[in-house]
């Protein structure tokens, strides 16, 4: 009756595991009559059963049931020895188990002989086998214990199931670099960071973590099942904050589009929810202008932006169209005086030899005209001081001083003429 009892509560005690464990059943060796005793095959039962654990541990979700576990799901009437052939994948599946396996025992020549299969259960599906030969049920332990750790490894292989993580970051803000994975926790499998991707995981409940300093983080649990693959593709919202925006030009306020990533959402002064990431740009077409920002704990900024550059007004229009006219008049007149300086340049420099020359010339006359005065007055001497016999005599004397007069006034105002064309030329030109 306490035996009955004890089984009873290993069974209660087996309904109680996790859902999602992979659950194996190592059923009773069996063998031919007179091989080997009772309590012999129950033993290497036992190495099979004891290498199933060291393959497949607890930890990551595998259950190893019991010899008890068994026989409370067997039948009415059926000894767990008696189950064999198409009895073993029935049995795992009566029991609930995944996977089943069993040895069985021979002899062959003088040697003993083992055959240890492994079935899955849900697809009636033959796994592997090993079969080894020994001279005695010692050397026979050695060969289980060798080759038992390759057959249940197969159960590892084919029981684990796949979570593709793809979350999408809306806006597409920030550095993908930036993005963290984790899996219960953790942030890396194996020395490799957890990335976008297809990763291999145990069956059962995981708990998935994605963190972004532009984003809301998420958390959230998923079941995964042997052999299946979960599709995750969450999409990750900005992480908002709020500012209060005016914008200076000139030291005076001036009103312009505000754009956050690329779409205009208001003027100057304005206040709103941005995006910690995103980017936001004053002014419009070609006089846009970045506004960096550096968020507080709050999340939240009042700036006031200067802007290098804005788009003009009407009135600045008209008052830098006058500035222009006025600058273009200035211009213009500056090279109207290079022209006339070069003309006068150039005018100059044949100008002056004739304005010398012309004044040489006149003085030359003057100097003639000197001399005219010098011989006049010489002639007027010897009229003076002189007794003419006759008329004749007097007048031929009188006309020298007469002509010596005329030299000099022709010689003076051809002289003066000459000085006065050749200052003109040189002061004119």
């Amino acid at each position: 009756m306490k035996v009955k009892y004890t089984a009873f509560l290993c069974f209660l005690l087996f309904l109680a595991l996790p859902v999602f464990a992979t659950h194996v059943a190592v059923l009773e060796t069996t063998g031919a009559t007179g091989v080997l005793s009772l309590e012999e095959k129950q033993y290497l039962t036992d190495v099979l059963r004891s290498e199933a654990v060291k393959t497949l541990p607890a930890e990551q979700n595998y259950t190893i049931m019991t010899r008890e576990n068994i026989s409370m799901m067997l039948p009415p009437g059926k000894a767990i020895e008696d189950c064999e052939g198409s009895c073993l994948v029935e049995t795992g599946k009566n029991i609930s188990a995944d996977y089943v396996t069993q040895g069985h025992v021979g002899r062959f020549a003088n040697n003993l002989t083992i055959t240890v299969e492994l079935y899955e259960t849900a697809g009636n599906k033959l796994m592997g086998s090993f079969s080894s030969k020994a001279p005695n049920i010692e050397a026979l332990e050695v060969e289980i214990r060798q080759k038992s750790n390759e057959l249940f490894s197969r159960i590892i292989v084919s029981s684990f199931g796949k979570i593709d993580l793809q979350p999408v970051l809306n806006k597409n803000m920030g550095l993908e670099s930036d993005l963290e994975i984790k899996i219960d926790g953790e942030n890396s499998k194996n020395g490799r960071k957890y990335t976008r991707g297809i990763w291999e995981t145990s069956p059962g409940s995981h708990e998935i973590e994605f963190t972004h300093h532009c984003y809301e983080p998420q958390k959230f649990k998923i079941n995964v099942l042997t052999g299946k693959t979960v599709n995750i593709n969450n999409t990750m919202e900005p992480l908002m904050g709020t500012i209060s925006l005016t914008t200076n030009y000139k030291n005076a306020f001036r009103e312009v589009p505000v754009s956050v990533n690329a779409t205009v959402v208001g003027k100057t002064p304005f206040t709103g929810r941005v995006p910690l990431c995103g980017k936001i740009e004053v002014g419009e077409e070609s006089f846009k202008e970045v506004v960096p920002l550096v968020w507080n704990e709050k999340k939240q900024l009042e700036i006031t932006h200067s802007l290098q550059k804005a788009k003009p007004t009407i009135e600045e229009m008209r008052v830098d169209s006058l500035a222009t006219a006025e600058q273009m008049a200035k211009q213009m007149a500056a090279e109207a005086a290079a022209k006339e300086a070069l003309a006068k340049e150039k005018r100059s420099k044949i100008a002056k030899p004739i304005s010398i020359t012309l004044m040489v010339l006149g003085l030359a006359g003057i100097g003639a005209g000197i001399y005219e005065n010098m011989v006049g007055e010489d002639e007027r001497e010897k009229y003076d001081d002189a007794n003419f016999n006759n008329e004749s005599d007097f007048k031929k004397q009188w006309d020298k001083v007469e002509s010596a007069k005329t030299l000099r006034n022709i010689f003076y105002g051809v002289g003066g003429g000459l000085i006065g064309a050749g200052a003109i030329v040189f002061f004119v030109f």
